[in-house]
């Protein structure tokens, strides 16, 4: 992470910005795999600095790692890092070979997203920061990744309907339906608390979300539209029947 030579030789001396985000791209990875147990040693050395330049960039151990989360939750909620990767998958491949892409792709991000917010929910105890009212820049930090976030749901979104939108005529359901399916199946690989049995694989749920969980024999759905009008008929049918006569009783499914 050092600067290119001067003519003298030497190396000139960074901006002290530049140097704070040098240091933040490099120790990055370790912070979210150890969070707020790794140790001060291990930052500078992954950084290529002594320990008294970050002490000097940063003040103390918890800021750089504060610092480093918060770039981590933006990286991971970036719309324009969203819309690319999304937009990236073929158009041309199967259906369920877009989903599972789709999927793999909504469940790193998730991940990520989870991994910063409990760095710094923990950074956010460790300090003792949850005793005291929380100064403006934080406030101001939770207003702007709320709008990142709105703008990274608006590039998902559209996003989805791009990927599914080749087979938009096979869908049973509208096209926004079938996003927020698949949006669905994603949040809930993160949402579960009781983590009993691991999430099925993308390539799994991409096949049930397309195909369904039951298996096709025969039995025809009955859109919405046409419930009424089965419900109009049926009716017309009993009223044409002569009196005296037992009214035709509809087996449950279950029922021999």
């Amino acid at each position: 992470m050092s600067p290119p030579p001067t003519p003298t030789g030497r190396a000139a001396p960074m901006a002290p910005d530049d140097r704070r985000s040098a240091i933040v791209d490099a120790v990055l990875p370790l912070v979210g795999e150890f969070g707020l147990d790794v140790t001060s040693r291990e930052l500078a050395d992954a950084a290529g600095v002594a320990e008294g330049t970050l002490f000097r960039a940063f003040g103390d151990k918890y800021t750089l790692i504060g610092a480093v989360a918060v770039e981590g939750l933006h990286r991971a909620s970036g719309p324009v890092e969203t819309r690319a990767e999304l937009a990236a998958i073929d158009r041309e491949a199967p259906l369920e070979e877009r989903l599972e892409r789709v999927i793999e792709l909504g469940r790193r991000r998730m991940s990520d997203v989870m991994r910063w917010m409990g760095v710094l929910r923990a950074l956010h105890h460790r300090t003792g920061a949850r005793d005291q009212v929380e100064p403006g820049h934080v406030q101001d930090f939770r207003a702007q990744l709320m709008e990142q976030r709105e703008q990274q749901r608006e590039a998902t979104v559209a996003g989805l309907i791009g990927v599914l939108q080749p087979d938009e005529h096979r869908l049973r359901v509208p096209i926004e339906v079938a996003v927020a399916l698949v949006e669905a199946s994603i949040a809930g690989t993160h949402a579960r608390v009781d983590h009993l049995l691991p999430a099925p694989s993308p390539r799994v749920v991409a096949d049930a979300l397309v195909h369904g969980i039951a298996e096709d024999r025969g039995e025809r759905h009955v859109p919405e539209a046409t419930a009424a009008q089965n419900t109009a008929d049926r009716k017309t049918t009993v009223s044409e029947i002569p009196p005296g006569t037992a009214t035709p009783r509809t087996s449950h499914p279950q029922e021999p």
